[in-house]
């Protein structure tokens, strides 16, 4: 298990939860250190980490290292930083295509022994390709009865097994993003 932590020009920052949208950065750099991982059998010992400052948010107050976000631990958390732990609502009038990075799936049926999902069900798609809004972004896409092409047993085996992505035909529908289509592309 490793401590999320990271020391930074003195002092320790602490790591936050999984961002939902990738913030902006400045291109400026720093090296921190971060505490080795304990997997049972002893710690690996510290290792160096690149830390990013943040647009908006000096290094003194927080940094970016390996897509998480670390707080400075004694400053407050930042108020601007809330908005990245939220997916953005699906509210484009017209259809629109997604395409990304498959993170996982959910379902009210669990997936049977071969892999095959039955709908509904959710994906999570990390948006790599799409509208603007979206772009950088994690958000769940609802599959329904209705979804034409839908995932099936050799897409979770070729593409979410092997970190392959997913290209989705959305519309919007009072929040959600529905799937109209989606289609895998392996790893």
């Amino acid at each position: 298990m490793c401590a999320a932590l990271v020391e930074y020009d003195g002092h320790t920052y602490d790591g936050h939860d999984v961002l939902r949208r990738e913030p902006a950065t400045t291109g400026r750099v720093g090296t921190g250190t971060a505490p080795g991982c304990d997997d049972g059998g002893g710690s690996t010992g510290a290792r160096t980490v690149e830390v990013a400052e943040l647009a908006g948010l000096p290094m003194t107050r927080a940094v970016l290292v390996d897509g998480t976000l670390y707080v400075r631990s004694d400053r407050p958390f930042p108020e601007s930083a809330r908005a990245w732990f939220r997916s953005p609502a699906c509210d484009a009038s017209e259809p629109f295509r997604l395409r990304g990075d498959w993170l996982g799936v959910q379902g009210s049926h669990p997936p049977r022994f071969d892999g095959d999902l039955r709908p509904p069900y959710r994906v999570e798609l990390h948006v790599t390709d799409g509208p603007l809004d979206y772009l950088g972004a994690t958000v769940q896409v609802r599959a329904t009865e209705d979804t034409r092409p839908g995932l099936g047993p050799e897409d979770v085996g070729a593409s979410l097994g092997q970190g392959g992505g997913l290209v989705a035909r959305v519309r919007c529908e009072e929040g959600p993003f529905l799937a109209t289509a989606l289609t895998s592309t392996p790893g």
